[in-house]
């Protein structure tokens, strides 16, 4: 941080600067949302001498920051719905100007009372197709000068009576706010330079509108004419750091009105603001869009974020993927932007795709391992050179492609790849991806593996992780990855249960206390332990009307039922299945499933 406190300033040198185009606005800051009665408040706390708090603003020296950013002028005529947002101003060229990082709502209703117009809806109108000055009248600011408000020193109350008015009004007792800027002009034709010069310029005025007698109107003017144009009651903080990730996260920190903002928010907030139409359709809403990602894939099931749908814009631009203001500058954006139509759709195939492997939000819990996926979906064709994501979730069509994606997914989010540093992580999948795009081959499974092999992100499943993993319960979120790894083969599509292979009912101590061996402690705690009965050595996927035929189905009866089901076990053809031998069993199956796991993550080459 680079900076320090400035000189105080009046209200007039701050209305100077934003006509002058001196202050603007950066892309971070969200609209104008004061309502008439909070900018007629702001006036009469200034005329009362109350504090309004300081102001930061950051200037800008950097043709760099000016030619890569956008900013915007401050809003002068406020329609309530059809007149919210703030000119464009295109910056390039422009060496030095101050973006307001806090005071926007307050600059803006000083200038809007002082030089603009507020419209808003007249009460028990419809809501127009258009702007309709019939229904959204243009109002001033003006203030009474005949009388103040009654009861000024209860709590919350006004002493002056600040109102928006249209151009009917009784210039007996309402004076526009924005006159006081011009009154000593008209008087004397100049500033006025004294006390004296002002007492003349508003007597002026008052001798016209026949109240030169009214000490109370001569009182109010003066006190209006010296806070906005003499008192220098505007205090502010000027940063002149150059490093814009530096002033969003001032912003973050300094921003306390409203709904709070992160990081990322703001983030958004330069790349909608980046935007550049003419590499879309014209009538785009890139806000709206993305809400409409993140509404999609809540529809299938998973919760994603504004900024997941960013960062993986990123990436597949071909962008650095670290979420840093730099990122989202103009050009940046412009690469998202010739690509957006269709990444929206390989956002909504991807979300089809991971459904289909039947997981749900609480198993993927690393929402970043969706990104090499949705990157090699929208870069990768097929036969028919048409990208991968149009065809992915085609049944007839790339079986062992959706296989390798869903192994490579299940075995990222149970070795934890997306923890810590997601980013790097990111970026050297990437790269792997990027190379092997013009292969004929599926999914890099194998070089995905034997890259990070000997890593922090090796993904081999060492003997203490699959004996970890084989103590997994069900109710645990890693136990779908487990099984789907250990029936890939399955049609995941369908709805698949999560299946006690001995039903959970033959361990309950009512069920068991009636087995001869019920008083041996040792055998008993061994059927008794979930890690056991209830843990990936005794669970199984199942399709859900098949689970429901087995039901508490004794395992012996339902392989006799069920022949074909026996190879799904993973045990030898001898192996006892009745409950008696459930011991065998458990060691038995927690062998064969074991050597199961370790040929996952053997490279073809190592298998040759």
């Amino acid at each position: 941080m680079a900076g320090s406190y400035a000189k105080p300033i009046t209200i007039e040198d701050a209305v100077r600067h934003i006509i002058k185009n001196e202050y603007l606005l950066p892309a971070i800051q969200r609209k104008f949302i004061w309502r008439p009665e909070q900018i007629c408040s702001l006036f009469d706390s200034i005329m009362r001498g109350y504090p309004i708090n300081s102001f930061m603003f950051w200037e800008v020296t950097t043709p760099r920051i000016a030619n890569d950013f956008r900013f915007f002028q401050f809003l002068k005529n406020y329609c309530e719905r059809f007149g919210e947002d703030n000119p464009d101003l295109d910056t390039k060229g422009l060496d030095h100007f101050w973006a307001v990082i806090d005071g926007q709502q307050r600059l803006t209703s000083l200038y809007i009372g002082l030089k603009g117009t507020y419209a808003y809806k007249l009460p028990r109108k419809w809501w127009p197709s258009s702007k309709d000055s019939a229904i959204l009248p243009e109002r001033k600011l003006y203030l009474n000068i005949a009388s103040s408000l009654e009861d000024e020193q209860a709590e919350g109350k006004m002493r002056y009576e600040f109102k928006f008015l249209t151009g009917d009004i009784s210039k007996e007792v309402w004076f526009r706010v924005g006159d006081i800027l011009c009154i000593d002009t008209e008087a004397l034709g100049k500033k006025a330079t004294s006390p004296q010069e002002i007492h003349e310029s508003i007597h002026f005025y008052l001798k016209k509108c026949g109240l030169e007698t009214s000490n109370y109107a001569a009182e109010t003017l003066y006190r209006l004419y010296t806070s906005i144009r003499t008192e220098k009651i505007l205090n502010y903080y000027n940063e002149t750091s150059t490093d814009i990730d530096d002033i969003v996260s001032i912003f973050v920190r300094t921003n306390h009105g409203g709904s709070p903002l992160s990081f990322s928010d703001l983030l958004i907030s330069i790349a909608i603001a980046n935007f550049e139409n003419k590499y879309t359709k014209k009538d785009i809403d890139i806000r709206k869009d993305i809400d409409n990602i993140v509404s999609e894939a809540s529809s299938k099931g998973f919760h994603i974020t504004r900024d997941f749908t960013l960062k993986t814009a990123l990436a597949v631009s071909e962008n650095d993927i670290q979420f840093k203001v730099k990122n989202f500058n103009r050009d940046k954006v412009e690469s998202i932007g010739m690509i957006w139509e269709n990444l929206q759709a390989c956002f909504n195939s991807t979300f089809e795709l991971v459904k289909s492997f039947g997981l749900t939000d609480a198993a993927l819990r690393a929402k970043n391992a969706l990104i090499p996926i949705i990157y090699y979906l929208f870069h990768k064709t097929d036969s028919s050179h048409e990208p991968l994501y149009k065809a992915i979730n085609n049944p007839a069509k790339h079986k062992e492609e959706r296989k390798k994606i869903c192994q490579w997914l299940h075995m990222s989010l149970l070795k934890g790849t997306f923890g810590g540093h997601s980013d790097t992580t990111l970026a050297t999948l990437r790269r792997i991806l990027r190379s092997n795009l013009s292969d004929t081959t599926c999914f890099p499974l194998e070089r995905i593996i034997e890259h990070f092999r000997g890593t922090s992100k090796d993904m081999t499943f060492t003997d203490d992780f699959i004996d970890r993993l084989l103590k997994t319960q069900k109710e645990h979120p890693s136990c779908f990855s487990i099984l789907a790894l250990l029936y890939p083969d399955l049609d995941f599509s369908q709805a698949l249960d999560i299946d006690h292979i001995h039903p959970a009912a033959g361990f309950r101590k009512a069920a068991l206390a009636k087995h001869d061996w019920s008083n041996d402690p040792e055998r008993r705690a061994f059927y008794e332990a979930p890690e056991n009965w209830n843990g990936i050595a005794n669970l199984q996927l199942l399709n859900a009307s098949e689970n429901k035929a087995k039901q508490d189905m004794d395992l012996s009866q339902w392989i006799q039922k069920n022949p074909s089901r026996f190879p799904m076990l993973y045990v030898p053809a001898q192996t006892d299945l009745g409950f008696n031998a459930f011991e065998e069993f458990i060691a038995t199956r927690r062998q064969c499933l074991k050597q199961k796991l370790q040929q996952l993550v053997i490279s073809e080459d190592r298998r040759a």
